[in-house]
């Protein structure tokens, strides 16, 4: 067995958390066949098969998850070896905010995206509500803000867009010749003025419930059976039924939710890598 290079090492472990060579490539900032060819340099200085490809992503293979814990020490000895040879710095700070509807299921990937783009860095990370992450960007209190919204934002870049559903508890069913009971959150949630703008159309008679300060309770409402509620497509939990794919003419989407990145200059790197993730 030859050593092992450290850029091997880094694709490997980018391929372990993305899931595709595609954006594996985007994370250490390498083309395709660049990455490709550090894993097959990898498993042939290893002797063993460390990734297999099914029809939809890579995998690892048994080989691969029991190698991957000591690539990510090796990669952090080199780093802890560089840094004892090096002035003692302070750590740069980096705070960012994110949208409560933003890719929840997917947190644990952007989180290991945010690390991997700034590893020397130090974060606070905040999740709230668009409006909230707006005012604290015009206050200079963020450095990178992923917000929503439904109308252009000054020196934001769109991020991604997706489809808007009326969901709730499965099997539920509004009352009978009664105006719907509506969960949402806050007169300025983006995705609360959609869906109200799409009842007026409609000329759908509706009460508002429950108004929540946060997804997490309005989703918690749903389930309780309060009624319906408005969520984008990523934010949709399993359990609860889309009434938009059961129903759509009764229940036709609001429309698209916009996703803009705010980020200042020196983080534009990190948010070239954000933007490349969420288009996967």
């Amino acid at each position: 067995m030859t050593d092992l290079d450290p850029l091997w090492l880094r694709s490997f472990i980018a391929i372990a958390q993305a899931g595709s060579v595609t954006r594996a490539a985007a994370r250490v900032n390498r083309t395709q066949s660049a990455v490709s060819t550090h894993l097959q340099q990898l498993e042939a200085s290893v002797g063993a098969r460390l990734v297999q490809r099914s029809t939809r992503a890579l995998a690892l293979t048994a080989e691969g998850e029991r190698f991957l814990p000591h690539a990510r020490r090796l990669i952090e000895l080199q780093d802890e070896a560089r840094a004892s040879v090096q002035p003692a710095q302070q750590a740069a700070l980096w705070r960012i905010g994110l949208s409560e509807y933003f890719l929840p299921a997917r947190l644990a990937d952007l989180l290991a995206l945010l690390r991997d783009a700034q590893p020397q860095a130090r974060f606070e990370l905040l999740w709230a509500s668009s409006a909230a992450l707006q005012q604290l960007w015009a206050a200079g209190a963020m450095d990178l803000a992923v917000v929503t919204s439904d109308k252009a934002l000054p020196g934001a870049r769109l991020l991604r867009r997706e489809p808007l559903s009326w969901v709730a508890a499965p099997g539920w069913q509004p009352p009978a010749r009664m105006p719907a009971p509506l969960v949402l959150l806050g007169p300025d949630c983006p995705v609360r003025a959609m869906a109200l703008a799409a009842l007026a159309r409609s000329a759908r008679p509706y009460h508002l419930q429950l108004s929540c300060t946060g997804s997490h309770g309005a989703v918690a409402a749903m389930r309780a059976g309060w009624g319906i509620g408005c969520l984008n497509q990523s934010a949709i939990p399993a359990d609860l039924d889309v009434l938009t794919r059961r129903d759509p003419r009764g229940w036709p989407s609001p429309g698209r939710l916009s996703f803009h990145v705010l980020a200042k200059p020196a983080l534009r790197d990190t948010e070239r890598l954000l933007r490349q993730w969420a288009s996967g």
